[in-house]
């Protein structure tokens, strides 16, 4: 049972965007794991009122669990990059939690490696300290039975589901209940270039809130029927798009899913397609909904340019760039982690 303060942040609204295109749309999702993997702490009292809870997020992981920490009275430490915007950095820092900004990149212009190192050199100071790992920790996963269910009794099972994956914890979690009451959902995967979880080598990335430079354990790759890789550039715009069509306030990654989404839906008009929606446009006035900004970062997107899907082969992924969209066949492949 969760508590009643987290059900505005961890009970979806369900928006039936066309016939044949839903949307389940959280306001801070990654509250649902936050939650699980605290109350599964203290239940096994690997956590007590002095525990230093810590781990690695620029995005709504952080603001999840400063959300959860304030309202179990424990401390709390993020350790994040210039990613995180000030908005958010301010609300995360009001709720109580530490934060500390990793400022360099490493040669490929990422800060997940480096992050993740601070994390530990804290650990192996403070013994009374609680990593709750997102990336690997199968509490993340599981998080998401309930978000199965809901998608099962509201839409129904006979559909194709279509989310972006960074933790890998709600894609890989929700499909993974979701295929106990029907084997055959495809599950569509979004990530962005850049990103090394399917493949691709590790680059700087422009579109954050999904992707990754290590590849975590709560990713079961054998789960994925497609993958689709996505530019910042064109999810911004499917993110407006959502907005101006729809009237649906969104952030960057649920735009991302949306336009793969509502593509594929067109080609399958009898066949029901559900995305996922991490979180709310809130965090992104400033940025995706300010089109000076977007000018500025050369983010725009030519009003009457329609990209179409490129498909890779699985085995021309790792030469895969300089595009705004590509997708593969993954057709459910295993792929070691070590």
């Amino acid at each position: 049972m969760i508590e009643a303060a987290f059900e505005e942040y961890i009970s979806p609204q369900i928006y039936k965007v066309k016939h044949n295109l839903f949307l389940v749309q959280f306001k801070v999702m990654k509250t649902l794991p936050a939650y699980k993997i605290i109350k599964n702490g203290l239940e096994r009292k690997e956590i007590n009122n002095d525990t230093l809870i810590i781990d690695t997020s620029s995005g709504t992981f952080a603001l999840g669990l400063a959300l959860v920490c304030h309202h179990f009275g424990l401390k709390l430490q993020i350790i994040t990059d210039p990613a995180m915007d000030k908005r958010l950095k301010a609300r995360i820092e009001d709720l109580g939690a530490n934060i500390i900004v990793v400022k360099e990149p490493d040669d490929k212009g990422n800060f997940q490696q480096k992050r993740l190192k601070v994390v530990k050199d804290i650990i192996n100071l403070n013994p009374n300290t609680f990593w709750c790992n997102q990336y690997d920790n199968n509490q993340n996963m599981n998080a998401y039975e309930d978000l199965a269910n809901l998608i099962a009794k509201e839409i129904g099972t006979d559909i194709f589901l279509v989310g972006s994956v960074g933790s890998g914890g709600s894609t890989s979690g929700t499909i993974k209940y979701l295929r106990n009451m029907n084997p055959y959902i495809k599950m569509i995967a979004v990530d962005t270039f850049g990103s090394v979880l399917f493949g691709l080598p590790d680059a700087k990335r422009q579109l954050r809130g999904l992707g990754n430079s290590i590849l975590p354990k709560n990713l079961k790759h054998n789960l994925y029927d497609e993958v689709h890789w996505i530019s910042a550039r064109l999810a911004y715009k499917w993110t407006r798009d959502l907005h101006r069509q729809f009237g649906i306030f969104s952030g960057g990654t649920t735009g991302a899913s949306f336009g793969i989404a509502n593509y594929l839906s067109s080609l399958e008009p009898h066949k029901t397609f559900v995305f996922i929606g991490p979180d709310d446009g809130t965090r992104y006035m400033d940025t995706i909904y300010n089109d000076e900004w977007l000018k500025q970062n050369n983010l725009e997107f030519p009003p009457q340019f329609n990209v179409l899907p490129e498909e890779i082969k699985a085995s021309d992924i790792p030469s895969c760039n300089n595009l705004d969209w590509a997708f593969t066949n993954w057709n459910r492949r295993e792929v070691e982690i070590g």
